[in-house]
């Protein structure tokens, strides 16, 4: 496949350089925000998560709190880590993926609590489970993925 022409040829070599750049903080962003989101349902929000799992429809609540606080906290540390980041990209996929299906229901639009956000997030790490953790990862200075 050739390479796009671009415009201003000289910009080409700080685009190939910080590629590697810009992936790692999108993988730190996403992962540290799932993380942020999980932090509360494992560690003093378990009774509040349930509470709003079981209403929604998702019983146990506390099962399903526990489970998505895992999910989110560790799922989230280990995509930002880009430690074992395809195998921890599934778990954290199908996560977003029920959300954007319980969101739905409110449209579009996050502010209206739709599914605008989780979509977004959703199609972060699917690249990361296509494309793996990238140059700056764990799996990279381990040089082995899944």
């Amino acid at each position: 496949m050739a390479e796009n022409r671009l415009l201003i040829p000289a910009l080409g070599g700080i685009y190939r350089a910080l590629a590697p750049v810009t992936e790692l903080a999108i993988r730190l962003c996403a992962g540290l925000s799932l993380a942020a989101h999980g932090y509360p349902k494992l560690f003093g929000g378990t009774a509040g998560a349930a509470a709003f799992l079981e209403k929604a429809g998702f019983s146990p609540g506390y099962f399903w709190a526990i489970l998505t606080g895992c999910t989110e906290f560790f799922g989230g540390l280990f995509l930002a880590l880009g430690l074992l980041t395809r195998l921890v990209s599934v778990p954290v996929l199908v996560f977003l993926l029920t959300a954007i299906v319980f969101h739905s229901a409110n449209g579009f639009y996050w502010n209206s609590l739709g599914f605008e956000y989780p979509l977004f997030w959703a199609i972060v790490v699917f690249h990361f489970l296509m494309r793996g953790g990238g140059a700056w990862s764990l799996d990279a200075l381990i040089g082995r993925e899944v």
